[in-house]
């Protein structure tokens, strides 16, 4: 009976001593691996630079009874780079607020972005992501946010806008 109670705390004595050890091991490794974090975590990216975006005129009747009033809002610009810090472009996001001027029992009005050009200083003019925005007569209604993608080299100079056949440009200035 002394030999097998002896057996068993033996072995129960090595098994608590060997899983104390791997548990050590674990520990340190976490450690480690919490110390190297932080260094990984001070590596900080740079900040895309900022352009502000300034629109002349601010507001435009479009329709052929001119019952579509549209302002440019939330203009913002902002240059794309690559992970090696190439230029890459500018991406240039706005909303779109549609105010209906049309009497009540009117028409509503709804307007796709789609439609809409950016010049560039190049002479080429590129559209936006799809944005529709619609408002009932006698209501003004703000869009999501919609953008347009600039390749790098080259600016922006006026927004074409469309509806009902009719256009119109909004001038656009970075600074």
């Amino acid at each position: 009976m002394k030999k097998t109670v002896i057996a068993i705390a033996l072995i129960a004595g090595l098994v608590t001593t060997y899983s104390c050890k791997e548990n050590k091991k674990q520990e340190e490794q976490t450690e480690q691996g919490s110390n190297s974090e932080p260094a990984a975590e001070s590596t900080t990216s740079a900040e895309p630079k900022s352009y502000e975006v300034t629109t002349s005129p601010d507001s435009v009747f479009l329709g052929k009874d001119k019952e579509a009033f549209i302002r440019i809002k939330d203009l913002k610009a902002i240059e794309l780079s690559n992970p090696d810090g190439q230029n890459t472009g500018i991406e240039l996001t706005y909303k779109v607020e549609l105010t209906n001027k049309n009497a009540i029992g009117g028409n509503q009005i709804g307007i796709a972005t789609t439609d809409f050009r950016l010049e560039l200083d190049n002479g080429s003019k590129i559209a936006p992501s799809s944005v529709y925005v619609s408002a009932a007569p006698e209501a003004t209604t703000l869009s999501g946010e919609d953008k347009f993608v600039i390749p790098a080299g080259a600016k922006p100079v006026a927004l074409n806008l469309f509806y009902d056949q009719t256009r119109t440009s909004v001038k656009l200035q970075l600074k």
